[in-house]
């Protein structure tokens, strides 16, 4: 009888102690282990920038696109209007559409400062959805949208080889080990 006693005194204390710490403002689901799991990964998602977490291989290409068109500065009317030509041809979308993907494109651009940087992680995630001929297509694209303006300079040449490099480019195989 005296060790159920102590088990219901001990079940009372406990339960006074999580209504004390809930009435001095701690979160009593913090020590819930599923909600600290949701919690980090919300928190990992929304630490990320928009570019970063692209899973359509479309949306990653058109972000690549207009960041060709912009390396030189600021689009001129005739890059806008070549690069939503190519979405509507190559991507088979309307004109609507494809105007709607450039915006969204050139909002998620605004964020980033060097695009070159940035090619490693917005491929990232839609990377293996890449077909190789939507990659040889893709980089042909890129050289034509980075050509539209006349010859294209080094910094557009060294972003669509880094494109080209890292579409083509295998993980290891590691069975040997």
């Amino acid at each position: 009888m005296h060790i159920l006693i102590g088990l219901i005194t001990a079940i009372g204390g406990l339960i006074w102690a999580f209504h004390s710490l809930q009435r001095s403002g701690v979160d009593l689901n913090s020590f819930n282990p599923f909600f600290w799991i949701r919690r980090r990964r919300w928190e990992k998602q929304l630490g990320t920038k928009a570019a970063h977490n692209l899973e359509r291989p479309v949306e990653a290409a058109a972000l690549l696109l207009i960041g060709v068109a912009k390396i030189e500065g600021e689009i001129t009317r005739e890059q806008k209007r070549e690069v939503i030509s190519i979405f509507e041809n190559e991507f088979n979308m309307d004109k609507e559409n494809a105007a709607e993907l450039f915006s969204a494109s050139s909002y998620l651009l605004q964020d980033v400062t060097d695009i070159q940087v940035e090619v490693k992680a917005i491929l990232a995630p839609c990377k293996d959805r890449f077909q190789n001929e939507q990659s040889t297509s893709f980089i042909s694209m890129l050289k034509q949208v980075a050509s539209i303006d006349g010859a294209p300079n080094e910094q557009q040449n060294m972003l669509v080889n880094t494109v080209k490099q890292e579409l083509f480019t295998k993980p290891m195989d590691v069975k040997g080990w």
